[in-house]
């Protein structure tokens, strides 16, 4: 299994930040300095009791060493530069992993860059689409020539013609006048169009929610304040395991003053939720099952109640833009209502007790699918953790809608993923969990398993959303999953070959391939082709 070692060029990085030498860094640690030198160069594991010294001596704190946040820059890196852009200049994996490794600030520099740039390369492709099938600026041009002459006409009757009529004469002012105005909304119009008023409205640092996303990554989407706070409000509801529905409508009764009913049955809401601030009215759509309600309660209670919470944790963010701190305070807010239900010591024992079976947990906490496997990702704390979880979501159209890996799982960040990932087989098996081994073409392999969830419909003019959901794991973690009992983990008799996204795939003769692969040095050319177009054949 091909994986890619931080820890020792981060300790080197370390001990040059501390002024240290091998030989002094060595002699505290009580090894020899050629064999810290071999740590370094990741020819030698780093030992716990190794690591738990180095923090003391380095005066860091032993997460540092965990390698999560490089293993990210380093799948952003080759993402990267395996984009079409760079075909002619093949840049080695190893050379990408030595520059994440060794200067991690260039790198980091490298990705923001390519993001402004694949945003630039968005707006370009939204501008021709709009000149190539839009009417607007056909319709502009042919509006703004008749307003001009209508306006030059009238205004020449009135300059020629003294002996008019005040009546008319005012009739054609006020004809002028309306043009004019017409004239000007045309006019600017066409300059907010070409100016990229109407372009999507993100900042060169990436959309709002990547931003977020990444936020939570770099996090490892668990918020250990957020954990403490929901677990206080479960104290001060009085309710164990986790407070039911009454108890969260008590509460904001109680405490805001909010008035908790549903939609009239002789007129449904067609939102799903609605919350009127002046009237202190939070209202239902009677299509929310009753683990939705729940988390709406609470997700209220979080908005009302620990807006200064969420703000600090947001202000020390890099969230930059006002909508990333927006979509930030909203993404904290739902974390806090998964915590406030499913309280993190009960909920990690429940997922270790019943071996991660998703349905038993939905039992247990009458919650929904996606609510259980969200929450299952956030089992991070220290001394108590659940299994590394990544998790997807996508629609029917295969786009990525929701994504955290801490398996360790390279997620695109750009496009649709592989076509043969298990969250994209779910979908031809409606309500059915699918389970699959896949294998990168690095030689790591997950075990990950998807299900298809429905969103209720608010009526025929709003039909139901469907969306597939997938979790997993490293394939050593397996077996803490009931969903592996039966299938041998070590000597599987199916793998799914898979990639992270086609175009930084190179599997050879790949027939769900939708994009050329990346260039690669030397790649074998043979005199047999495919004839079938676009069958797994660039």
């Amino acid at each position: 299994m091909a994986k890619t070692s931080f820890l020792g060029p981060r300790l080197k990085r370390l001990r040059k930040d501390k002024r240290m030498t091998q030989v002094d860094l060595a002699a505290q640690l009580g090894i020899s300095a050629s064999y810290l030198n071999l740590i370094e160069h990741d020819r030698r594991d780093l030992t716990v009791p190794l690591l738990l010294k180095l923090s003391q001596i380095l005066k860091v704190d032993p997460l540092i060493f965990a390698d999560r946040q490089d293993a990210q820059l380093l799948a952003e890196m080759k993402e990267t530069l395996h984009d079409p852009l760079f075909a002619e200049e093949v840049i080695p994996d190893a050379s990408i992993s030595n520059i994440a490794s060794e200067f991690p600030e260039i790198g980091a520099l490298i990705v923001r860059l390519y993001k402004a740039y694949k945003i630039s390369q968005n707006d370009l492709q939204y501008l021709s689409e709009r000149l190539s099938q839009d009417s607007l600026l056909a319709d502009s041009s042919f509006r703004l020539r008749t307003l001009v002459t209508s306006i030059l006409s009238l205004t020449e009757i009135m300059h020629d013609n003294l002996d008019l009529k005040e009546k008319q004469r005012q009739e054609f002012l006020n004809i002028v006048l309306k043009d004019s105005v017409a004239l000007t909304d045309t006019v600017n119009e066409m300059i907010g169009f070409v100016g990229g008023d109407h372009l999507n409205e993100t900042e060169q640092v990436g959309s709002p929610s990547e931003a977020v996303t990444d936020f939570i990554q770099e996090k490892n989407n668990y918020f250990p304040e957020i954990e403490k706070a929901a677990e206080e409000l479960c104290l001060k509801i009085g309710q164990t395991p986790s407070p039911d529905l009454t108890d969260l409508k008590r509460y904001l009764t109680t405490q805001f003053g909010v008035n908790v009913e549903y939609a009239a049955k002789d007129n449904p809401s067609s939102e799903v939720t609605l919350f009127d601030e002046t009237q202190k009215r939070l209202t239902l759509s009677r299509a929310l099952p009753s683990p939705s309600v729940k988390f709406h309660l609470a997700l209220l209670i979080a908005q009302l109640g620990y807006k200064d919470l969420f703000n600090t944790l947001v202000s020390g963010s890099a969230l930059a833009s006002e909508a990333a701190k927006n979509k930030g305070l909203d993404a904290l807010a739902n974390y806090f209502a998964g915590a406030c239900l499913f309280p993190y010591d009960i909920f990690y024992k429940a997922a270790e007790d019943f071996r991660y079976d998703i349905e038993l947990m939905q039992q247990q906490f009458d919650a929904s699918f996606e609510q259980i496997c969200h929450r299952l990702t956030t089992l991070q704390k220290p001394e108590k953790s659940g299994i590394p979880l990544h998790l997807i979501r996508t629609d029917v159209a295969g786009n990525i809608s929701k994504r955290f890996s801490a398996s360790g799982l390279r997620i695109p960040r750009y496009g649709s993923a592989c076509p043969r990932w298990v969250v994209h087989a779910s979908l031809l098996t409606p309500g059915a969990i699918c389970t699959q081994i896949s294998e990168m073409p690095d030689g790591t392999r997950y075990f990950s398993i998807a299900k298809t969830i429905t969103k209720p419909s608010m009526g025929f003019s709003q039909p139901k959303r469907h969306y597939s959901i997938s979790i997993g794991c490293e394939i050593n973690q397996a077996t803490r999953l009931v969903y592996a009992d039966g299938i041998s983990i070590n000597a599987p008799r199916i793998i799914m070959p898979i990639g992270i996204t086609c175009r930084l795939c190179d599997r050879d003769n790949c027939t769900h391939r939708t994009a050329p692969p990346p260039a690669q040095p030397n790649r074998s050319q043979n005199n047999r082709r495919n004839i079938s177009p676009g069958i797994g054949d660039w």
